[in-house]
């Protein structure tokens, strides 16, 4: 850590103008997410079952027998391919006979099969601050001062939906396709804490405050924590290091 903070220091005061006037150590809250859900595979719709729905779409038909005679195909398969069909919900029974549902005539329109699959389970780095969500985090246990402007934000269903979609977006195929389609829990394990590295900067020639913050997971300066910082600080750090003749002068 020492190590590190020698390098940034160095690298802040590169600049002649630039004063540092305070550092300090803390570390940032997050939280780890059990998070369970579903996918969906979704498949290019084969021809035979493409046949069949249109053929439903089209016509009264209330036997496989009829349809295996008319296409040419074993009834058998075309029974199986009928029940699977019932249990997606792709058809539903009526007096005429089967019939499209919405989902049948979307993914008909769409020449897209989609099917459930198992229930799957991950964790997720959560950072109520940032309101994002990170990396995977080794658990470490609070040993600095903890941040200062704490959230008590708590993360949504909808917000977790949507990162595990933005971590599938380089397996995305073609051909082959499970996105993920639910969230079915989620429930709060742990707190880890991320230490970051605060510097209180001015620079004379621009005669204005600022800080840096260094997060060591993430491994870049921090700017959400920069800006909230410096919007709660600047004024006060003004007043405690300007003689009163420079403290009209910018934040």
């Amino acid at each position: 850590m020492e190590k590190t903070i020698e390098k940034l220091r160095a690298n802040l005061l590169e600049n002649p103008a630039v004063e540092l006037k305070e550092s300090a150590v803390w570390q940032l809250p997050v939280v780890t997410y059990t998070v369970t859900f579903k996918r969906v595979k979704r498949l290019k719709m084969d021809i035979l079952m493409k046949m069949l729905l249109l053929a439903f779409n089209q016509t009264d038909i209330r036997r496989a027998a009829n349809l295996a005679e008319m296409l040419l195909v074993e009834e058998l398969f075309i029974e199986d391919l009928i029940q699977k069909m019932l249990r997606t919900g792709l058809i539903q029974i009526e007096k005429e006979g089967y019939k499209l549902t919405g989902k049948g005539k979307s993914q008909l329109a769409e020449g897209i099969v989609e099917e459930e699959m198992d229930e799957e389970e991950t964790s997720l780095t959560y950072s109520p601050v940032h309101d994002a969500f990170w990396p995977e985090i080794e658990e470490r246990e609070e040993r600095e001062p903890l941040y200062r402007y704490p959230s008590e934000r708590r993360t949504t269903g909808e917000q977790i939906l949507q990162a595990l979609t933005e971590m599938d977006a380089d397996r995305t195929d073609e051909e082959f396709q499970t996105p993920v389609s639910e969230v079915t829990n989620f429930e709060e394990q742990s707190t880890s804490y991320v230490p970051c590295l605060e510097f209180r900067l001015y620079n004379k020639e621009q005669d204005v405050f600022y800080a840096r913050v260094w997060n060591t997971h993430l491994e870049h300066w921090d700017e959400v924590l920069e800006k909230q910082i410096e919007e709660n600080e600047r004024l006060e750090w003004r007043e405690k290091w300007l003689p009163a003749d420079k403290k009209r002068g910018r934040l």
